[in-house]
């Protein structure tokens, strides 16, 4: 009887196991973390103006005209823009010259202003922060005037000058 009363308990026992359920191996996870950056550094982009083209001076009557560029900085960027003197050396007393014409006789005189008024002289200033970039393209307008009485110092033909526009952030 002992005999079967072992045998009774390892059946017992078998089917206690069978009735367990099978555990598959355990898989081990660990995790952390780390960190992206980026720095993002100042950038300015300037389009090139067109030409600004006054048409045909008369005198006796003052001319004026205008172009436009666009600059695109990054959000926040402070940037200053400043227009040289072209061939005359000096921003107040700006003149388009021929080539044609007689030496002494052969400019014409004009300004460039940043307003529409013609009150603020565009100067070759790139000092300072004069504007803020908000990450969009900016217009900006160049404002020329040719002034009247011009008849002793430019004769009939035409009249030219280059402008070097410089953009600093």
């Amino acid at each position: 009887m002992n005999n079967l009363r072992l045998g009774g308990a390892i059946a017992t026992a078998l089917v206690a196991l069978a009735v367990l359920p099978l555990q598959s191996a355990h898989a081990t996870t660990a995790t952390t973390t780390f960190k992206v950056t980026a720095t993002v550094l100042s950038s300015c982009a300037m389009a090139t103006p067109d030409t600004l083209a006054f048409g045909s001076f008369t005198p006796g009557t003052a001319l004026t005209g205008a172009t436009s560029f666009t600059v695109q900085c990054t959000y926040g960027t402070t940037y200053s823009l400043g227009m040289s003197a072209g061939t005359s050396g000096s921003v107040t007393a700006r003149t388009m010259t021929s080539a044609t014409a007689t030496s002494g006789y052969n400019s014409l005189s004009y300004g460039l202003y940043k307003d529409s008024s013609y009150a603020t002289n565009w100067s070759n200033s790139t000092t300072g922060s004069d504007y803020t970039g908000t990450g969009s393209a900016v217009t900006h307008t160049v404002h020329g005037k040719v002034p009247a009485a011009q008849y002793a110092v430019a004769p009939a033909t035409d009249y030219t000058d280059t402008i070097t526009l410089t953009l600093t952030y």
